[in-house]
Order: C-alpha cells, then sequence, then structure tokens
C-alpha cells in the first residue's frame, strides 16, 4: 500500500508527519490520512515526493526497486568505473 511506503520513507528520513508535509507542501493531518490509507495521494503529491526526496516514483507507487534515485556523483563513480572495467577488457 501506498500509504505504507510513504511512512515507510518518512521515518527513513526521520521526519515528523509535520516536516515531511511541509516539505512537500501539504498538511501534517493530510499526511496521516495517507499514511493509514483512508486517502489516496494525488499524482502532484507523488511527484512532489519523488521530486523533493529523490525517491524512485516505482517504489513509491508499486514497491518495486530501490527506494531512492542514485544521487549523480553515485552515478558518475558508477560511469567511471564501467569505463575502466570496458578499458581492461579491451587491453586484455
Amino acid at each position: 500500500m501506498i500509504g505504507e511506503r510513504i511512512k515507510e520513507l518518512r521515518k527513513a528520513l526521520k521526519m515528523t508527519q509535520a516536516a515531511f508535509g511541509e516539505r512537500i507542501g501539504i498538511r501534517q493531518n493530510s499526511v496521516a490520512v495517507i499514511e493509514i490509507g483512508k486517502n489516496t495521494p494525488s499524482d502532484q503529491t507523488i511527484f512532489a515526493i519523488c521530486r523533493e526526496f529523490r525517491v524512485n516514483e516505482e517504489w513509491l507507487r508499486t514497491g518495486a526497486g530501490d527506494m531512492f534515485i542514485p544521487s549523480p556523483a553515485s552515478i558518475v563513480d558508477e560511469l567511471a568505473d564501467l569505463r575502466t572495467a570496458v578499458s581492461e577488457a579491451v587491453t586484455n
């Protein structure tokens, strides 16, 4: 359930419902009713969560994949490692 994943995310970020809601532009009581499953978050709220906290939208909607999108530094590091591996493969 998406509400459970939002609660899991908020707790992983060590945020209160009020602080979490403020970052995405909704009130604490809206966060609370989403987390318990009484309301479903709008697409706008889902997009705000993903943008603000670098959350994987697929994970948020379905539970599949990783919670967070890799940071740009991680991607650059992965590309550098891939380049090294390709260079080594070509020379061997």
